[in-house]
C-alpha cells in the first residue's frame, strides 16, 4: 500500500473534510495519466490519498503499458491492433478494498471496483491517450434510501411529537429512536460521499443541507426533544453548517444576519461542543469580512432591535460566550414561542408531515404516566433528594432553569436571594409537552443530573412537594401566560381577529389563568414547612403583576419583601399598561418591586430578555410565608 503524503493541518485549516485537485501526471511516454487528489483532514493532520495511490506498481506498470501501446498503434494507424487492446483494456476491473484507505472513516462492507477508461487526444495535441479509474458500482448510492433527507426527517420528528401531543399522549421513543437512526444514517451516507468524492466523482450531496436547512434540521429536532447519541447528530450539522459558511458566507449576497441565523439557531437549539465552536469561528470569521467592507447589502438588517456585531463576533470566538443564553438565542426562542399564528401552521405542518408521509402505523402511542408516585420519587429524580430545591412553576421551555442548573455561585443584585446554585436541585413543571420536551433533550445533553422537568398542572406539582427530603429554597413564577385584557366580548373577538393570541384567559377569575389564589396558598404551605424558602414573581403585565402581588399578600399568606433598588416610577410603555393605568389600576412602584434582576444573567427566560431589548419593563416581587 503506498501511503498519502502528510500536510500540517494549519496550512490548510479551511478544508473540513475534502477538496480535489484535478492534475497531469507526465511520463516518457507518449500519453498522460489523469489522476485525482483528495486532501482529508483526520485528527489534526490531512493524509492525501488517491485511488491512483492505493494501485500496486505492477498494476500501475500493466495499464501504462498497455495504454501506450495502443496510442502507438493508433499513431502508426494499426486501428486493428489498437481495437485489441482496447478490448484488453476494457476487460480490466480493479478492486480496491476500503480496509486500504488510510485513516478513513468510511465504514462500508462492499469493495470499490473501478475500470479504466481512455481518453485519445488528437494529433494537433500530441496525440496519445490519457486513462483514468471509473467507478463501476457505487455502494453510496446504492444503499441510500431515495426518500430520506435529513431536513424532512427532522421535520416529520417534531411532527411525531406534535400528533402525538395534540392528542394528549406521549409519543413512543422506540418510535422516535427509530426515526433518529434514519437521521443519522442519512448524514453518515451524506459525510461518506463527501470522504469518497474522489472515489465517487459527483456523489457529494451537500445539497440537501445547504444554506440554512441544517440549522433549521438542528433546531427542530432540539424541539422535538431529540438527545441524539453522543451528539452526533447535533455535530455533525454544526460541521455541515460550517462547511456552508465557508461555501458562501463571504458571498455578497450572504448578509450579516443570513449568518446570525444559523449560529444563532444552533444555540436556540442548545448546541454545545467544539464542533459548534468551530462553526462559531467560522462565522465570526464572515462577520468580521462583512464589517469592514461595511456594504448596505452583507450588513443590512431589517429586524426591530439593534445588532451589535462586534459583541457577537468577540462572544462566538473570543470568549465562547454565545449560546443558548445569550441575547440573541433567547430573543429568537421568545419569537418562535410568541408569534401564535406562524407557530401554530408550523406545528401543524409538522404533524401532517409525519401523519401524512411516515404514516401513523408507524408509530405507537400511549397514555401518559398517570402515577404520581413515581413521578415524584425523589431518590429516582435527583442523585442526592436532600439539596436545596429550586421549583420553576410554569417553566415553559426552561430556559431560565437550564441557566440557573449551570450558574456558578455568586452574588445576585439583591441580597435576598443568595443561593448558591451549585448545591440545588431543580424542577420544572408545565403542562406544554413540547416545551417540557426540548427542556429534557437540552438537560440529557448537557447532562444535567440535578435537573428535572415534569408534564403536570402546577397545583398538583406543588402538593407534592411536601414529601421533597430537602429544603425548598426558591419558588418562581415567572411570566405566567396573562389573561387577555379586555372589557367586553367585542374587544375579545376583535383581539383575535387581529391576530392577538386566541389562547390566553379570558379573564383573571376564569380559572384559565394559572396564577390562582388556591396555588398561591399551596406553595405558600409547602415553604412554611422548609426553611428560608421564598416566592419570586415575575411579570412583564404591570397588571397582572399587581394582581398576583394582591393575592398573594391578601389571601395567600405572603408578606413581600422590600428592595434596596425599588422601583420609584414607572411609563405606560406598552398599550396594555395604559389602558390598565387609565382604568384607576394600582401601579407596580414602591420598596415591593425591584427595578433590578433577582437572578443571575443566566437566568434569565427569554421574556425578559425580550423585555428588555425592547425597553419594556419587567415587574418583579418576592416573598416569604407570613409569620
Amino acid at each position: 500500500m503506498t501511503s498519502g503524503r502528510k500536510y500540517n493541518a494549519p496550512i490548510i485549516a479551511l478544508l473540513l473534510l475534502s477538496f480535489r485537485v484535478f492534475a497531469f501526471v507526465s511520463d516518457s511516454s507518449c500519453h498522460r495519466r489523469r489522476t485525482y487528489t483528495s486532501l482529508h483532514l483526520f485528527e489534526n493532520e490531512v493524509v492525501a490519498t488517491t485511488p491512483m495511490q492505493l494501485l500496486s506498481a505492477e498494476k500501475r506498470n500493466e495499464i501504462d503499458t498497455l495504454v501506450r501501446q495502443r496510442s502507438e498503434a493508433r499513431w502508426d494507424g494499426d486501428y486493428k491492433r489498437a481495437d485489441e487492446l482496447r478490448d484488453v483494456i476494457d476487460q480490466i476491473c480493479v478492486t480496491i478494498s476500503l480496509n486500504q484507505l488510510q485513516y478513513s472513516a468510511i465504514d462500508l462492507e462492499n469493495d470499490l471496483e473501478y475500470k479504466i477508461v481512455t481518453t485519445d487526444l488528437p494529433r494537433s495535441q500530441g496525440g496519445g491517450s490519457t486513462w483514468e479509474l471509473q467507478p463501476i458500482n457505487n455502494p453510496l448510492f446504492n444503499n441510500a434510501k431515495s426518500e430520506d433527507n435529513v431536513l424532512q426527517l427532522a421535520h416529520a420528528a417534531l411532527g411525531m411529537v406534535v400528533s402525538t401531543s395534540e392528542r394528549g399522549v406521549d409519543v413512543n421513543e422506540e418510535d422516535l429512536d427509530r426515526l433518529v437512526s434514519r437521521i443519522e444514517a442519512r448524514l453518515q451516507t451524506l459525510q461518506q460521499r463527501k470522504a469518497m468524492g474522489t472515489f465517487f466523482p459527483g456523489t457529494a450531496a451537500a445539497g440537501e443541507l445547504h444554506g440554512r436547512k441544517a440549522a433549521d434540521a438542528a433546531f427542530w429536532l432540539s424541539l422535538a426533544g431529540v438527545n441524539a447519541r453522543d451528539n452526533f447528530i447535533y455535530d455533525e450539522l454544526a460541521q455541515v453548517a460550517s462547511e456552508e459558511l465557508l461555501r458562501f458566507g463571504s458571498n455578497k449576497s450572504c448578509r450579516a444576519k443570513d449568518v446570525l441565523h444559523i449560529v444563532e439557531r444552533f444555540a436556540m437549539a442548545g448546541v454545545t461542543g467544539s464542533s459548534v465552536h468551530q462553526l462559531y469561528n467560522v462565522a465570526a470569521d464572515c462577520l468580521e469580512v462583512k464589517m469592514m467592507n461595511n456594504t448596505s447589502d452583507s450588513v443590512d438588517d431589517s429586524d426591530d432591535d439593534s445588532i451589535d456585531y462586534n459583541n457577537i463576533i468577540k462572544s462566538l470566538r473570543g470568549d465562547f460566550t454565545f449560546g443558548l443564553h445569550s441575547d440573541r438565542s433567547l430573543l429568537g426562542l421568545w419569537r418562535f414561542s410568541t408569534r401564535q399564528r406562524k407557530q401554530r401552521v408550523f406545528f401543524e405542518n409538522a404533524a401532517k408531515h409525519f401523519d401524512g408521509r411516515y404514516g401513523k402505523e408507524e408509530t405507537t402511542l400511549h397514555s401518559i404516566n398517570d402515577d404520581k408516585s413515581d413521578k415524584y420519587e425523589w431518590s429516582k429524580l435527583f442523585k442526592d433528594p436532600t439539596r436545596p430545591l429550586v421549583v420553576d412553576v410554569g417553566s415553559g421551555m426552561g430556559v431560565s432553569l437550564l441557566g440557573l442548573a449551570t450558574a456558578a455561585s455568586g452574588a445576585t443584585h439583591e441580597e435576598e436571594i443568595q443561593i448558591d446554585w451549585n448545591e440545588c436541585n431543580f424542577i420544572g413543571v408545565d403542562l406544554s409537552r413540547l416545551g417540557i420536551r426540548f427542556a429534557r433533550g437540552v438537560s440529557k445533553r448537557w447532562e444535567l443530573d440535578n435537573l428535572k422537568f415534569v408534564v403536570d398542572p402546577a397545583e398538583e406539582c406543588i402538593e407534592r412537594l411536601v414529601s421533597y427530603p430537602g429544603p425548598i429554597k426558591l419558588a418562581m413564577i415567572q411570566f405566567p401566560t396573562p389573561y387577555r385584557f379586555t372589557e367586553d366580548r367585542e374587544d375579545i373577538e376583535a383581539s383575535v381577529a387581529q391576530g392577538y393570541n386566541a389562547q390566553l384567559p379570558e379573564d383573571s377569575e376564569s380559572g384559565c389563568f394559572m396564577v390562582t389564589e388556591k396555588l398561591l396558598r399551596l406553595i405558600q404551605e409547602v415553604l412554611s414547612r422548609k426553611e428560608d424558602g421564598k416566592l419570586l414573581v415575575q411579570s412583564n403585565c404591570e397588571d397582572v403583576a399587581v394582581r398576583m402581588k394582591n393575592i398573594a399578600e391578601t389571601r395567600a399568606g405572603f408578606q413581600s419583601l422590600e428592595f434596596t433598588n425599588s422601583v420609584t416610577s414607572l411609563d405606560a410603555v406598552t398599550q396594555r399598561a395604559q389602558r390598565w393605568v387609565a382604568n384607576g389600576g394600582d401601579r407596580a412602584i414602591g420598596k415591593s418591586f425591584s427595578s433590578l434582576p433577582l437572578l443571575p444573567m443566566v437566568g434569565r427566560t427569554e421574556t425578559e430578555v425580550a423585555c428588555s431589548l425592547d425597553g419594556k419593563p419587567v415587574h418583579r416581587c418576592m416573598f416569604v410565608p407570613r409569620d
